[in-house]
């Protein structure tokens, strides 16, 4: 099977790594071009990718890419300074472009800060409720890619993404006066991302949109006060809203048992 990684970074590299270890045929994309040629090493043949695609010269030096049996598109949004219509235009560009060459299948790498207005428990099913800047332009392309791929789509929206060298608490440690301290965490860690994105690279989903987060919701001061006391880092200072918004609580257990799964960090009290 051939399979193209559209974003190999902090996740879409491993994730090359492994389905090349499976026997997979992995093409992967980098925006700098000594990034792109490193990714030979690991037995990736790699692509320097700097999107919107707009050229026809575009579209054949990457024809062998887009045309991979499943593509995945894990390109990240950036931060609040990055154009958000903009990132919409890349993503449509290289969908575009994997429709005419011949693409069979699609994996669009969200977020489920889609759900961000929706309270309690939330399941695959729901409707979502969007809020910041990054999940409208989630959504946004979530529906543009659904009315040009259809069945050939599935969706997967990630919690938020911690892993041995990544952890949020860095960026909380010492801060004053954060937000929803109550409101519970929602998190996955890049070993469970990885398996599950595998499984469906080996099998169309027969549910459009899934998502992924550990079964462990305690509060957000209850959790990252003991990762910074674990760390011995300065604890972060949260607010305690006293207010009815319990904030959201993704329920994966559905995607699990289609993906036929277990976690393998679902407590996530121990990872680094």
């Amino acid at each position: 099977m051939q399979v193209a990684i559209c974003g190999c970074g902090w996740l879409g590299l491993p994730l090359a790594k492994a389905l090349y270890q499976q026997g997979c045929n992995v093409y992967g994309t980098k925006t700098a071009l000594a990034d792109a040629k490193l990714l030979a090493q690991w037995g990736i043949n790699g692509f320097q990718m700097q999107l919107p695609l707009e050229t026809n010269e575009q579209m054949e030096y990457f024809a062998p890419l887009l045309a991979s049996d499943v593509m995945v598109i894990n390109i990240a949004a950036g931060r609040q300074s990055v154009d958000k219509e903009q990132h919409y235009q890349n993503v449509m560009s290289l969908s575009h472009g994997a429709k005419d060459a011949g693409c069979k299948r699609i994996i669009f790498i969200s977020t489920t800060s889609v759900y961000d207005g929706r309270q309690g428990r939330v399941v695959e099913t729901d409707d979502v409720m969007p809020i910041t800047n990054s999940a409208l332009v989630h959504v946004k392309i979530e529906q543009a890619l659904r009315e040009q791929w259809g069945e050939q789509l599935t969706i997967l929206r990630l919690s938020g993404l911690i892993g041995d060298d990544r952890h949020p608490v860095k960026f909380l440690a010492g801060r004053e006066g954060i937000k929803d301290g109550n409101s519970p965490v929602n998190l996955i860690h890049l070993d469970d991302c990885i398996t599950a994105i595998c499984r469906l690279v080996e099998k169309k989903a027969e549910m459009p949109v899934l998502h992924l987060a550990a079964d462990f919701h305690p509060s957000r001061h209850d959790y990252y006060t003991q990762m910074a006391k674990q760390r011995s880092l300065p604890l972060p200072q949260f607010e305690m809203d006293n207010s009815d918004n319990n904030g959201k609580v993704i329920d994966a257990s559905a995607t699990l048992a289609w993906l036929g799964i277990s976690l393998k960090h679902n407590d996530l009290l121990s990872s680094k």
